[in-house]
């Protein structure tokens, strides 16, 4: 015999092996085919993948274990039936017409491919498959084998990864966008230009495109990137500045989809949102810094004006002086002592304007005693009395001497009064460049009780352009101005409410655009205050 390793050896046999009666060493041929198809049969029906054959006409001959446990219906509940049972609605309609082509003119369109289809369950969920047809002759029988693969754990791992993709470009789409809304802010431009590049950056970074419709409103006015109509498929995001409304972005989808559909994707909603903190903050920033440069202005003026203020007193006090001199050196009643008089007048009426401007300028918190509201309001027409006259507006003022005192620094006050003059007067000028009987400025002051406390309200009151109800809310907030740059800073309303806060009032506004506007500073007698310059009668 041969060994394992290519050596000859002898060999020997027992006897009895080979008189064993059950031992043949030649099977008959039907022996060897009973043996051949229990082992076909062991293999097809242990196959981990499903099988399936069928007849010409479709019908189902057999089925393995495998099959029966993919498609959940017992052997005898296929067999004999149509197999397109087994399949999904883009197939099943089919199914009969392929098996005829194929009998009809030998063309083959699925026997020796791999193609993927839909399969139905006994419970009607479909779930896909990859099926491999195969044709078999048994004598004159033709019969088709089917092999099916259930890929569902393949499909759901490739759905996956596509969805995957799908957001990492989403996300690669919408990180460029917020790149190019940076580049934007950075640029230094005005806000508006910033809000026309921001509408028309978005539409490009939604998945469809083509039916983006985008809308940007702050301030009351809008940055719109085509024709936003009303739609059932919108979304949109506060522009919030120092945590009040100041605006939105508006995404909108033209057109129709399908009701289960949804136009957002969760990315999108997500850029929406950081494409309005991104403007909000922009505006903060911006506000901010321009708050200081204008703090910065703020102080130098007032530093200029007290230093002008010292300057002209000098000279202005030797004018005085010279004028008492000449007043007394000249007789009574004549010409040149009337001219003295008038000058010594005139400079005493140039020194108060001075000491308000002074007054005006100065920062002090701490100092406050109690005031006459009448004393405060002749103290700021004194400086704006010529240029309300200038502009040919008919003052009335109505102010009582009898009202009780503040607890209050006047110069804030002042402060207060003169920004609500120049407003009026601006309004007054706008909507009346010459004179007219209807350019009208009324101050009024008078006691009322509020919540049981007294208080004194100051009111002014012009017939003026009035103020928009779209720009009441936010009249007093830092920076805001319905002005042009060279008329207003948008300062004087903020500061003016903190001030009259600080003496524990509060300062609102009534209006109606194009007719009226009537701001209300309402002032109470008792604010808490007990230093000794409050005990001062």
């Amino acid at each position: 015999m041969v060994r394992k390793s290519g050596t000859l050896g002898d060999a020997t046999f027992d006897q009895d092996d080979q008189t064993d009666p059950s031992f043949d060493p030649h099977p008959t041929a039907e022996e060897v085919l009973r043996e051949s198809k229990d082992w076909t049969r062991a293999i097809i029906e242990s196959a981990v993948d499903g099988i399936i054959a069928i007849d010409e006409r479709g019908t189902i001959e057999y089925v393995n274990p495998a099959a029966v446990k993919m498609f959940g219906y017992e052997p005898e509940e296929v067999l004999g039936k149509n197999v397109k049972m087994l399949m999904g609605d883009d197939h099943r309609p089919h199914h009969d017409g392929y098996l005829h082509h194929y009998r009809s003119t030998g063309e083959r369109r699925i026997i020796g491919t791999i193609r993927e289809l839909d399969g139905r369950h006994k419970s009607g969920r479909m779930f896909p498959l990859e099926l491999s047809v195969s044709e078999v002759f048994i004598g004159d029988r033709r019969l088709f084998t089917g092999i099916l693969h259930d890929i569902t754990a393949r499909r759901i791992a490739q759905e996956e990864k596509d969805r995957l993709l799908d957001v990492l470009n989403r996300r690669n789409v919408q990180i460029t966008c917020l790149y190019r809304i940076g580049e934007a802010v950075r640029s230094g431009q005005e806000f508006a230009a910033i809000c026309g590049d921001v509408a028309e950056t978005i539409q490009s970074s939604f998945q469809h495109a083509e039916r983006v419709r985008a809308r940007i409103s702050f301030d009351g006015a809008e940055y719109v990137r085509g024709p936003v109509d009303p739609s059932d498929h919108s979304m949109t995001c506060d522009i919030t500045v120092a945590g009040r409304k100041r605006g939105e972005v508006e995404i909108a989808y033209v057109g129709e989809f399908e009701p289960d559909a949804a136009p957002f994707q969760s990315e999108e909603r997500d850029l929406i949102e950081g494409i309005a903190a991104v403007l909000g903050e922009t505006v903060e920033r911006r506000d901010a810094q321009s708050k200081v440069i204008q703090a910065s202005k703020l102080a130098s003026i007032g530093e200029l004006a007290a230093g002008v203020g010292h300057e002209i007193n000098n000279p202005l006090n030797a004018i005085i002086n010279c004028a008492d001199i000449l007043i007394h050196g000249l007789a009574e009643k004549t010409k040149e002592r009337q001219f003295a008089e008038l000058v010594r007048s005139e400079s005493e009426r140039i020194a108060r304007i001075v000491r308000n401007l002074l007054t005006f300028s100065r920062q002090d918190r701490e100092k406050h005693s109690p005031a006459r509201l009448i004393d405060i309001v002749e103290a700021v027409l004194s400086l704006s009395r010529k240029k309300i006259a200038k502009s040919m507006v008919a003052l009335t003022v109505d102010v009582p001497e009898n009202l009780p005192k503040l607890k209050c620094r006047s110069e804030q006050l002042q402060q207060v009064l003169m920004n609500l003059i120049i407003n009026s007067l601006h309004a007054l000028d706008e909507k009346y460049p010459e004179g007219d009987p209807d350019k009208v400025m009324e101050i009024v002051a008078k006691p009322i009780e509020l919540d049981g406390r007294e208080f004194l309200r100051l009111t002014v009151e012009d017939h003026g352009t009035g103020i928009s109800s779209a720009h009441i809310e936010r009249l007093f907030d830092p920076f805001f101005t319905t002005k042009g740059r060279d008329v207003g800073t948008g300062l004087g309303l903020s500061v003016s409410d903190g001030i009259v806060k600080d003496h524990g009032g509060q300062i609102w506004v009534e209006s109606k655009a194009g007719e009226f506007a009537r701001f209300h500073v309402d002032l109470p007698l008792d604010n808490g205050w007990s230093t000794p310059y409050a005990k001062q009668k």
